[in-house]
């Protein structure tokens, strides 16, 4: 499926790379997530950590609960990211080019860390005496960087970058001929 001509007055075909850059975006999202929230008993020791040097420091008890905090940064984080993802994601479904390759950039980093991640696996490294996250949870890091790379893929093909290009054309033409920004 390609984009249509765009001297027509018809929105361009979304080809179907793009719908599948998009599902397997959503994919790397819930993998992210479910990763994040492994990521639970990690967060908390570091929490209890600062505060625990926060309160030794002002010679007081802990200004606030470990488990509260932990749960607040990690949900913050999750809401933040999580969004950010989803806009880029609307825009790029709506073929901007930008957001197309913020995409791409956020895909290439997460394929990064799934490179580290499947090389920590294989390194012999003594956690001492640190939390460490359940062993599960690399499962789905992996999970995320594999759909990741699938996204690129989909990101780069000639049709996902056609689409694009039509699409700016196609609202280029729409506000020159006196509709609205779309």
């Amino acid at each position: 499926m390609t984009a249509t001509d765009p001297g027509t007055p018809d929105v361009p075909t979304r080809p179907d790379s793009v719908r599948l850059a998009v599902e397997l975006w959503c994919a790397v999202i819930v993998a992210q997530l479910i990763a994040a929230i492994a990521q639970y008993p990690v967060v908390l020791d570091q929490s209890r950590t600062v505060l625990e040097d926060m309160a030794e420091k002002q010679g007081q008890e802990m200004p606030a609960s470990p488990t509260v905090m932990a749960v607040l940064s990690m949900v913050l984080v999750c809401v933040i990211l999580t969004a950010i993802a989803l806009t880029f994601l609307k825009f790029f479904w709506d073929g901007r080019n930008w957001a197309r390759q913020g995409l791409g950039v956020f895909s290439a980093f997460l394929v990064v860390e799934l490179v580290f991640s499947v090389l920590s696996m294989f390194s012999d490294s003594d956690s001492g005496e640190r939390v460490a996250a359940p062993a599960w949870a690399s499962v789905f890091g992996i999970v995320g960087g594999v759909a990741a790379i699938g996204v690129l893929v989909a990101l780069m093909n000639k049709d996902t970058t056609a689409y694009c290009r039509d699409m700016a054309i196609w609202r280029d033409r729409k506000r020159q001929n006196g509709g609205v920004r779309g």
